[in-house]
């Protein structure tokens, strides 16, 4: 399945999320390009029919890095848990803690 990641790739997505201004550029227009970016083989080896599958993974607005930084345990837990497939990651802005 495209959208299992290792420990690692959670690791460097929420580094890079919280970090890495480019990066969360790139994140916020292609999910799938920054994904294949940090070497994820589902997003790098993606075929046209599994494209449908990253039409799923967008964000209007990620959360600032302060938010993601601060959330960082429990985002890794969604994104390392095997119900991800059934209770999306929240990453957008409009759906974060305001603290």
């Amino acid at each position: 399945m495209p959208f299992q990641i290792s420990d690692e790739l959670v690791d460097k997505l929420l580094d890079k999320l919280s970090t890495d201004n480019d990066f969360r550029d790139v994140f916020q227009k292609n999910p799938r390009i920054a994904m294949a970016y940090l070497g994820h083989e589902g997003a790098t080896n993606a075929s046209p029919k599994d494209q449908g599958l990253w039409s799923c993974a967008q964000c209007k607005e990620l959360a600032s890095p302060e938010a993601i930084k601060s959330s960082r345990n429990q985002l890794k837990t969604q994104l390392l848990t095997s119900l991800t497939k059934l209770s999306p990651v929240t990453l957008d802005i409009a759906n974060s803690k305001k603290e």
